[in-house]
């Protein structure tokens, strides 16, 4: 009885989910005919991709969650969509239905999410720098402010950036896409960053991942005690250039 109604969740999740995806694409399609207007065809997305968000999470959809989530901070840093978007948000919504098939062959999210669009948080020179680089930041940031800022700089640099915000899902996140460096906040929701860095430590699958705590406290403040040697201390304000590019010196990130 369970077996079947697991089954009938699991079949209206992706017709539903088909239907959305055709969805989108006829309103990319007004967008490019300017039947639809960029502040529209940008909210359209925006809900379309984190309603599926939702949706993925709430049944344990695991890969389909990590492209949602990335397809919507693909759109989170413009109120209007660009023609220069479209191949991109294209190129996610084939990825969600080639998820959706249930013979299509299965990649690790870790490989999955180095071939997505980066985001286009700077110019597209850097952009096209992060396709080539392909290295992977995973940020647990909370605050959207030091978030956004943190962003821009590692995006600077042509690294591909992406943010978990909370706890939990930093954790899940850093073991299912395997980032080459991860930078969380000290203060976190569910438990701290330290908390967060002392689990990934824990865990075979990111105990060799370069991590980095972001702190107003310097390296050596008795708050740190806790902290598994083997992090990285970054410093908010002035400091944060300078600690940002000794962590990526020390874990040898080019």
């Amino acid at each position: 009885m369970l077996d079947q109604l697991e089954q009938e969740i699991e079949s209206e999740f992706i017709d539903e989910t088909r239907d959305v995806l055709a969805g989108l694409e006829v309103m990319l399609g007004n967008f490019e005919s300017g039947l639809v207007d960029a502040v529209r065809a940008m909210i359209t997305l925006r809900k379309a991709f984190r309603s599926l968000e939702s949706r993925s999470q709430s049944l344990d959809k695991a890969t389909m969650s990590i492209v949602t989530h990335r397809a919507s901070e693909y759109l989170s840093d413009s109120q209007e969509l660009e023609r220069a978007n479209v191949v991109d948000v294209q190129s996610y919504i084939d990825v969600l239905r080639k998820l959706l098939d249930r013979n299509a062959s299965t990649e690790h999210s870790s490989e999955l999410v180095r071939q997505l669009p980066s985001r286009r948080i700077v110019d597209f020179d850097v952009v096209e720098a992060a396709k080539k680089m392909n290295i992977e930041m995973l940020m647990v940031i909370p605050d959207r402010a030091t978030s956004h800022y943190v962003e821009r700089e590692l995006a600077a640099c042509g690294y591909r950036v992406s943010n978990a915000g909370h706890f939990f899902r930093g954790l899940e996140l850093a073991v299912r896409t395997q980032p080459d460096f991860i930078i969380c906040s000290a203060v976190l929701d569910e438990a701290s960053g330290i908390d967060l860095i002392r689990a990934l430590n824990g865990i075979a699958a990111t105990t060799h991942t370069p991590v980095a705590l972001l702190t107003s406290y310097a390296a050596g403040h008795p708050s740190l005690a806790e902290l598994p040697p083997s992090a990285a201390v970054i410093r908010k304000g002035s400091a944060f250039g300078e600690d940002l590019a000794n962590a990526l010196a020390r874990f040898k990130i080019t």
